[in-house]
């Protein structure tokens, strides 16, 4: 039953992937956004993978400080390496084993830890890095509110991470300690991501309005959830933000593919790991 709920939610993600790819591409014809990306400035796109790199490098290392608060003391480079194996069952694996289901799977079979305390782990990381994005979309919001209400926007990023930390004390306590280290790390990632979204847009040279890309993006990281690794519906939500702004749709909507296609090629640096069948060693082996 279990195994054919989670075949049903997988094959659900890929249905609204094809759907919203479907949708896009009756819109924005995908001969012209290929045309689009075979002409954009490579050195762009080069400056916008290494930003999102960056960034996936960091977000191991946010991981990192949740294992090391419950006394994983997992070495930083095999806790890289396994995140990046983790990173290419998310994004190629449909059905199979998640890559946050998998850090714990190996991780409880080697070294016997608790796989409710590495759960807590894994969640608390993906908590903090939702928290990032909710403060981040709260600052970027500035340009869209009226008068007064620009005001507002100080009061309310610190009513949400108050309110984030609460919550973090009472069901988490293990990990107040990394509250505020772990969230400026998250705040690290997305803001390399943002980076690699701006330089994608430079290699069209279309810089107007990046605040606007920027939430959008930000928006699709949190609705990536509903389909395959956040293809489609990261490719809509940029076409759709085209029709109510004034930018092009083709350079949203290949923005959004080429961003797809840059995480595509670091999560395949992990299949390299998994081959090998490493062995994860602790801080001082």
């Amino acid at each position: 039953m279990k195994r054919f709920r989670k075949i049903a939610i997988t094959s659900l993600k890929i249905g609204v992937s094809l759907l919203l790819l479907y949708f896009v591409f009756r819109k924005v014809p995908f001969s012209e956004v290929w045309e689009l990306i075979k002409t954009s400035k490579y050195h762009y796109l080069v400056i916008a993978f290494i930003a999102f790199v960056v960034s996936q490098v960091i977000s191991s290392q946010r991981l990192l400080l949740y294992f090391h608060a419950n006394h994983f003391l997992i070495h930083k480079i095999d806790n890289l390496k396994l995140y990046l194996i983790g990173m290419f069952y998310n994004f190629f694996i449909p059905g199979g084993i998640g890559g946050d289901a998998y850090k714990v799977y190996i991780l409880n079979k080697q070294f016997q830890w608790s796989a409710k305390k590495l759960t807590k782990s894994v969640f608390c990381d993906r908590l903090s890095g939702l928290l990032a994005i909710t403060v981040l979309i709260e600052i970027l919001a500035y340009p869209l509110l009226p008068g007064y209400y620009k005001l507002m926007i100080i009061p309310a990023v610190i009513i949400t991470i108050m309110v984030a930390r609460i919550f973090f004390m009472k069901f988490f306590p293990e990990f107040k300690r990394i509250f505020y280290s772990t969230l400026l790390y998250s705040l690290g990632v997305q803001v390399c991501q943002l980076l690699s979204i701006y330089f994608i847009l430079r290699s069209f040279a279309q810089i107007e309005e990046v605040w606007i890309y920027c939430i959008v993006f930000l928006i699709s990281a949190v609705l990536s959830v509903i389909s395959f690794s956040g293809i489609g519906v990261r490719e809509w939500l940029f076409m759709k933000a085209a029709q109510y702004f004034t930018f092009n749709a083709d350079v949203s909507v290949s923005t959004a593919m080429i961003f797809s296609f840059i995480t595509a090629i670091v999560a395949l640096i992990g299949i390299g790991f998994q081959l090998r069948k490493f062995s994860v060693r602790l801080q001082n082996s």
